[in-house]
């Protein structure tokens, strides 16, 4: 059997995360046996793929299509691609993909955004561009002949909600990435951005749904009651505009305004050490599908702050200082516990490692190989 992977639509932080960790492997398993795998992608991905041999993949080069454009690109080419290398699956790791006759298609529930948005305010194009997606969604997902979803709560909505046959469905979690590469530059990095003291942390693209906002105002509440100096590193960059503005407003009104670090976006090493290194990191976002920030925060042993919003109790499963969504007096209080426990910080960061261990890029590996190819 001969399969296609696409992944010229894999541009976001976690998409591009989930291709580095997961091609190599999928393709040694491809290796193995009698069955194919080919990946379609642009010359600019060629990094994430370092190690795979040359034979499987398929390069486009030139300009880099995106949004609209790619969306015709791929209705225009996509026929033809497949006829050309004998496809029998394609699989898309994404909810929207172009509809090619006369091949099984794989496609992935993974961005659970454009089904919940609604209670949010966003900016009239983000609007826009959600209620597009949800449209595209709905109609891809129920085309599909099979659908991998991120976890249980995505399945849930596939099959509850949207009416996809739950015999069409696979639940594949990602797997937990290695936090603890290069931690001998953590001091140096944390002192570039003037982290100098204990510290909380949040990140994740700054969108309505993240609740940001109520991080900064807990953090506000309960700041000067703690028993030490702390700051609030705040790491992550959005297409919302207004929402960002928000937070900035926020922060420069904020009580303890000096205390709140905004860094917008950085590089994955220091993400690395940022998660190692915090007092605790605090998840406070209400849509989700399989967080990568969940996974990354309990590999790198964190003591975790979270809501009660679905998907993050299935992820802790109580490894998590876990509060009432929107509950800012609650959030305070889980706040000023961990920072004023030692003891109780260190069981959480235990916790969050033993948890992250159930997580594993082996296991998605093998479970969407098995996705890929029996029918």
């Amino acid at each position: 059997m001969n399969v296609l992977m696409y992944c010229l639509s894999s541009v976001s932080g976690g998409a591009v995360a989930y291709l580095r960790n997961l091609a190599p492997l999928l393709a040694k398993r491809f290796s193995l046996g009698e069955n194919r795998l080919k990946f379609l992608l642009h010359e600019e991905q060629e990094p994430l793929f370092a190690g795979i041999e040359e034979a499987s993949f398929s390069w486009i080069r030139g300009k880099r299509s995106k949004g609209a454009e790619r969306i015709w690109w791929e209705r225009k080419h996509m026929n033809r691609i497949v006829s050309e290398h004998n496809i029998d699956v394609l699989f898309t790791p994404y909810q929207i993909a172009a509809h090619v006759p006369d091949v099984r298609q794989v496609l992935m529930l993974r961005n659970m955004e454009p089904f919940l948005f609604d209670a949010y305010n966003y900016s009239i194009t983000n609007w826009l561009r959600n209620q597009v997606l949800r449209q595209n969604s709905v109609r891809c997902l129920k085309k599909a002949n099979r659908v991998i979803a991120v976890s249980g709560f995505a399945r849930e909505h596939l099959v509850e909600k949207m009416g996809v046959d739950a015999e069409r469905v696979r639940t594949i979690y990602h797997g937990s990435p290695d936090m603890q590469f290069g931690a001998e530059k953590d001091m140096k990095i944390l002192s570039k951005y003037g982290i100098d003291s204990d510290y909380l942390f949040t990140c994740g693209s700054l969108l309505p749904y993240r609740r940001c906002e109520d991080i900064i105002l807990a953090f506000a509440q309960c700041a000067t009651k703690l028993k030490r100096d702390v700051q609030l590193v705040i790491v992550g960059s959005g297409t919302d505009q207004g929402y960002r503005r928000k937070l900035l407003q926020l922060i420069e009104s904020s009580i303890v305004r000096e205390q709140i670090l905004f860094l917008g976006q950085v590089s994955w090493e220091t993400m690395t050490s940022l998660y190692r290194n915090c007092m605790a990191c605090i998840i406070a976002t209400e849509i989700e599908a399989c967080p990568n920030i969940a996974i990354e925060a309990m590999a790198a042993g964190c003591a975790i702050i979270s809501s009660d919003k679905p998907p993050l109790p299935e992820m802790f499963q109580r490894c998590s200082q876990e509060y009432k969504a929107r509950n800012l007096n609650q959030l305070a209080i889980k706040i000023q516990e961990v920072a004023d426990d030692s003891a109780w910080r260190q069981q959480l960061k235990e916790n969050a490692r033993k948890r992250s261990e159930r997580f594993s890029w082996g296991e998605c590996a093998l479970k969407t190989y098995d996705a890929l190819v029996n029918w």
